[in-house]
């Protein structure tokens, strides 16, 4: 026997070429979808995609959810505020109220803050994160969490996450 080698057929590009019936759809199809591509982009590119801290107090942006710069009214009452605080902005949703609040204070003061008061109005202190800047409390079916982070030069941020 003899070793034969089998023969290799290649096919080029130059070599292909699609049937009329689908060269007929195939070409407009990518053009129609390469105008959608544009149009979209064009579209997207125009909508802001940060929420606007100006959102006047109790209107909504968008649906279920909106931001706004006050403390919602359905706000827990045994959770308590440091103060000085300004409020950067609070979001609520049918799961949880989160609110954003920025201070001068350092952020071991505020810490010990919401410790210290949280104990003192029923809830129990159930995580702490590594860096200790994480707080997670339970009372009852309702969880708080807390994190508050700072920069050397900047202001403490406190954000607090609560299930109504």
């Amino acid at each position: 026997m003899t070793n034969q080698v089998p023969e290799v057929y290649t096919l080029g590009v130059k070599d292909f070429k699609l049937p009329e019936k689908v060269r007929r759809f195939v070409v407009p199809g990518i053009l129609v979808f390469a105008v959608l591509l544009f149009a979209g982009g064009l579209y997207f590119r125009n909508q802001s995609l940060i929420f606007s801290p100006q959102i006047p107090a109790g209107e909504e942006e968008g649906g279920v959810a909106g931001v706004r710069t006050s403390i919602p009214q359905n706000f827990p009452q045994d959770i308590p505020l440091f103060e000085p605080v300004e409020i950067v902005s609070s979001l609520e949703s049918q799961e949880r109220i989160q609110i954003t609040l920025q201070t001068d204070s350092a952020t071991e003061r505020v810490l010990q803050f919401y410790q210290r008061r949280m104990k003192d109005l029923g809830w129990r202190l159930t995580g702490r994160g590594e860096d200790n800047g994480i707080l997670t409390f339970l009372k009852n079916d309702r969880r708080a969490q807390l994190v508050i982070t700072s920069e050397p030069e900047g202001p403490t941020l406190i954000i607090l996450s609560v299930t109504p």
